[in-house]
Order: C-alpha cells, then sequence, then structure tokens
C-alpha cells in the first residue's frame, strides 16, 4: 500500500472507523497521545484467522490489496490530524513521505495514507515502539546521541531533504539505539545530498551545542539546591 489510497474517517469518537478506498477499517481502541493536538495512537480490529494466515500469500496479488487494504495493516497505527492553518506543511509532510518512501520503516515511519478527520485532513502512518530523545536526554551519552542523530539525518540528507523542527520530541530512539524522525511537516525538500554541506549536519551540531549547555545548567542547578 503506498501513500496515494485515500482514507475517509467516519466518526469522530472511539471506536473509530475509518475508509480506505471502499472499505470500512475499525480501530477497537483509540489513545490520545498529545494533548496539544489530534494524534491517535488506534489499535485496529483484525482480519479473521483465515485471511491472517493466507496475508503472506495474498500480498503478492497486488489487486487483493487493491481490494481489501484493512487486510494489510499493522494491528496497531498513528492518526495525525492536519494542525490549524497548516495547509501547506501537510502537503509538505506527504511530499516528504513520498520521497522518502525507500527509508519508511526504518528511518520515519510507514505513510499508509491519507484520511478526513473531523472535517479535517489525516495521515495514517505507523506507530514506532520506542522512546523520544526528550524522555532519553539524561541518559544517553553525547557521542551516542550525536551519532543516532548524524545517521538518521544523513539518510534524509541522502534524498536531498533537510529537516529543521529539531526537538527533542521528534526524534525515537528504537531498539539497537536506531533513531527515527517522526513529524516531517517542515522539511525542506529538492536540497543538496551532500553531507558536508547540509543544513542537516549544522542542525545536528547546534542541537548538541543547545543540549550541553542545557546539561551543564541542570547540573549547576543540582549543586546549588
Amino acid at each position: 500500500m503506498d501513500g496515494d489510497g485515500e482514507l475517509l474517517l467516519q466518526n469522530a469518537e472511539p471506536p473509530l472507523e475509518f475508509r480506505l478506498g471502499s472499505r470500512l477499517v475499525v480501530a477497537e481502541k483509540a489513545k490520545l497521545l498529545d494533548p496539544r493536538r489530534t494524534v491517535y495512537r488506534l489499535d485496529l480490529k483484525r482480519p479473521p484467522l483465515l485471511i491472517a494466515l493466507i496475508q503472506p500469500v495474498v500480498s503478492l496479488c497486488p489487486w487483493i490489496k487493491a481490494r481489501w487494504p484493512e487486510w494489510f495493516l499493522p494491528p496497531t497505527v498513528i492518526l495525525k490530524k492536519r494542525k490549524a492553518d497548516w495547509e501547506e506543511e501537510f502537503e509538505k509532510e506527504k511530499q516528504a513521505y513520498n520521497v522518502l518512501k525507500l527509508i519508511q520503516g526504518n528511518i520515519i515511519p510507514h505513510f499508509y495514507g491519507e484520511a478526513v478527520y473531523d472535517g479535517s485532513p489525516t495521515l495514517i502512518l505507523s506507530f514506532i515502539d520506542g522512546k523520544t530523545l526528550f524522555e532519553l536526554r539524561r541518559d544517553l551519552s553525547e557521542d551516542d546521541l550525536r551519532q543516532g542523530l548524524e545517521k538518521a539525518l544523513a539518510a534524509l540528507t541522502s534524498y536531498g531533504v533537510e529537516y529543521t523542527d529539531m526537538k527533542l520530541d521528534n526524534f525515537l530512539m528504537v531498539d539497537g539505539g536506531r533513531v527515527m524522525v517522526i513529524d516531517l511537516e517542515q522539511v525542506e525538500l529538492d536540497t543538496t545530498k551532500v553531507w558536508e554541506e547540509s543544513v542537516n549536519r549544522a542542525n545536528v551540531q547546534g542541537f548538541m551545542d543547545i543540549l550541553n549547555i542545557r546539561r551543564e545548567l541542570a547540573a549547576r542547578s543540582i549543586m546549588g539546591a
């Protein structure tokens, strides 16, 4: 399934339902993840056991995936509603997911399609099981942080994408120490693909400088307490 499929969400209260093409997809459980905006984690109703058993075979048939796309969604997805007056950023995020299609699921979430939720466009994305760098900010060494950020942003750079929303909450560390990037609303496309010349490389350095200053201030505060 690619990001071109249109999903239509039916109602605003859990259990949530949305349409993927002509098919209805039902969420058995919904959790609001961000009180400042509409971002839900949805646990989807699973397909019948027989369908689950034959999925590896039927997934090789594009026409079956097009006819019954709900069979091929993961058990948990993220529903992300467009912010008010962020039309340009919303379109930019969709473009970024298409440009970065080959690193979906590795460096960025999978993009399953676009929905309409509460009258506004919405993205359906994969759920990433990890912790934000904000949660880990006191535990990770400077080298681990820098290496994780550089690897993730170097991957974006190789596709000509500049990432400018350098907040700790926008980076997740998953098993094995890999860093993944979320919230692609504030990106620039078609930029340099050379890491040494990129804004991404400079942003990592600026990010680390600010983090080190905050750590020093926190340490002084604890010592002075």
